[in-house]
């Protein structure tokens, strides 16, 4: 009978997992304005009650001031990508002789070692056809503003969940009569507050001591763009695993196609390799560390899931849902072991010498 009820309570353990993926699937186009508001909203939070306490000002107007410079900094951000990417789409003709050039140096050069491949490297060919489709980038360009609607939908909800955070303190109250509960779920809610606003504190900073390092990589060795590209790997930086070699592999192509040497490749793959170095090994454990206290294959299992469910804001958010998915397991007192599969191993202690 205990085997029976076991096997039941686990079926529908799994019915409600498959149709969490389902909702999630179904409703992301109002479900990701809604986690970005959320995490956001939880970050905030605190200061948003210090602000409160400092100010005269009315509570509304604080959120909207707060709103205000969110969405000033998205639009800089997106401003920004669309003229740099608009330069580099006029200047497209002239990368493509650039790219045909180095085809051409390249079979050349295997020629000499003894590696014949057919050169049929047509540079007009390749001028016309870039020329042609570099409404491709223009379009490219052009789909941020397909997201405008997202964000007026991400700020409206994050406005009234800052405005009514008031009322979460009053529904606990009403709904938990027990003292010591009500004071572990306020003590779970808070955990989960500080745990989001360290961790996007600390990215947020990671991301721009790396791009600052990049950049002074990128002017040492004159790539063109080079803020651009620094700008972009610190974005790309915010997810893990993926984000970095997926921007080292473009700035890889652009050194290769842009530069004469094969040698100036070589040393700004080796530089930003040891901007990876520091950025992984010095100021990830500096900023981060333990602060979402998850291991490093739910992190990779994060991004991953993530990604096939909401793409990249999948594999951002994600992470700090994992975060805090501990910790309420970690409060539950029938579900607490599962959170032991999210946490790091035990550091061995070493062994007395007898």
């Amino acid at each position: 009978m205990d085997t029976e009820s076991t096997l039941i309570k686990n079926t529908h353990k799994l019915i409600a997992a498959v149709l969490i993926v389902v909702i999630l699937v179904v409703g992301k186009s109002f479900l990701i304005p809604l986690a970005w508001s959320v995490l956001i909203a939880l970050a905030s939070y605190q200061l948003i009650e210090k602000l409160k306490e400092k100010t005269i000002l009315p509570a509304g107007l604080i959120i909207l001031f707060y709103l205000l410079f969110i969405v000033s900094v998205i639009i800089l951000l997106l401003y920004f990508f669309y003229v740099e990417l608009s330069h580099i789409a006029s200047d497209l003709p002239e990368l493509g002789n650039k790219i045909s050039t180095t085809l051409h140096l390249f079979s050349q050069q295997l020629a000499e070692n003894g590696v014949h491949v057919p050169d049929h490297v047509d540079k007009a060919f390749i001028s016309d056809w870039v020329g042609k489709h570099s409404d491709i980038i223009i379009g490219f360009v052009t789909a941020f503003g397909s997201q405008i609607g997202n964000m007026v939908l991400m700020m409206l909800y994050l406005f009234f969940l800052l405005y009514y955070g008031d009322l979460i303190p009053q529904f606990i109250q009403s709904k938990i009569k027990d003292k010591h509960e009500r004071a572990k779920v306020r003590e779970k809610i808070y955990e989960s507050m500080e745990v989001i606003k360290s961790y996007f504190l600390g990215l947020l900073i990671l991301a721009s001591l790396t791009g600052i390092l990049d950049f002074f990589v990128f002017l040492i060795f004159g790539l063109e763009y080079a803020l651009f590209f620094a700008v972009f790997l610190a974005v790309l930086n915010l997810i893990p695993f993926v984000g970095n070699p997926i921007g080292m592999l473009v700035v890889a192509l652009f050194t290769l196609v842009t530069k004469d040497s094969i040698w100036s490749l070589v040393m700004v793959i080796a530089a930003l390799w040891v901007v990876n170095l520091i950025h992984e090994n010095v100021l990830r454990p500096w900023l981060l560390g333990d602060k979402l206290k998850i291991n490093a294959f739910v992190v990779f299992i994060s991004v991953i899931f993530g990604g096939l469910i909401w793409g990249v804001s999948g594999m951002i958010l994600f992470i700090p849902m994992a975060g805090i998915i501990k910790v309420v397991l970690s409060q539950s007192s029938t579900n607490a072991h599962y959170a032991i599969l999210f946490s790091e191993r035990e550091k061995r202690k070493p062994k007395k010498k007898k």
